[in-house]
């Protein structure tokens, strides 16, 4: 049985994680994406069940409270992200977003991990991002996260710098297809050995 890949993504806030995911599984739809939880409010073009599980402070209180969340913060000091308990190591090939200290988190417990993270082209064009879709009250901390974030980026097996979105999500999905098929590799060679079998061809 070949081990399952956990695929996490990591990135500050603008940084095009999103898409860059749904490009991901679109190219390869038996992927699982594991929708983490929020208590903030789904923007217009997120998805309940893809982009993110949202629910309310009372009940992501309790599923941590039940162990339906496994590990959580107030990332930008105000509304909770957390994420859901499973087993990395079995059933499909997963990918979730996570930010560095869910990475290292997930990254000793879990067999086969690959972490990619995704930084913006400059600082001008992060904050751009960050203005572009936060409010007056977390604005400042999405800054600071997100420098905190990157501060983390040489820790990661990828970085993708995201000058283009086309670009991005190309190398995103070359990353995948590169680990899938490092991960296959016994796979296949057992078969190639059973072809060489067949026709005698074999080494002693």
């Amino acid at each position: 049985m070949r081990d399952s890949i956990l695929f996490v993504i990591t990135g500050p806030s603008g940084s095009g994680k999103g898409t860059i995911m749904r490009a991901i599984v679109e190219r390869y739809p038996d992927i699982v994406k594991i929708a983490t939880f929020t208590t903030r409010q789904p923007r217009p073009n997120e998805e309940h069940g893809f982009d993110y599980q949202y629910v309310s402070v009372d009940d992501f209180l309790g599923k941590v409270a039940s162990g339906e969340i496994s590990e959580h913060e107030q990332v930008y000091k105000d509304h909770y992200y957390g994420s859901p308990s499973f087993n990395p190591d079995q059933g499909s090939d997963r990918l979730m977003e996570l930010d560095y200290k869910g990475m290292f988190k997930y990254r000793k417990i879990t067999k086969r991990l690959v972490s990619i993270f995704i930084a913006p082209p400059s600082f001008c064009e992060m904050v751009e991002r960050i203005i572009h879709r936060s409010n007056e009250s977390n604005l400042n901390n999405r800054v600071n996260n997100a420098f905190e974030q990157m501060n983390y980026a040489e820790y990661y097996d990828y970085v993708i710098v995201n000058e283009k979105m086309d670009d991005a999500c190309a190398e995103a999905i070359a990353i995948v297809c590169a680990e899938r098929c490092r991960r296959d590799k016994p796979l296949r060679t057992r078969q190639i050995q059973r072809m060489c079998n067949e026709r005698g061809l074999a080494h002693k």
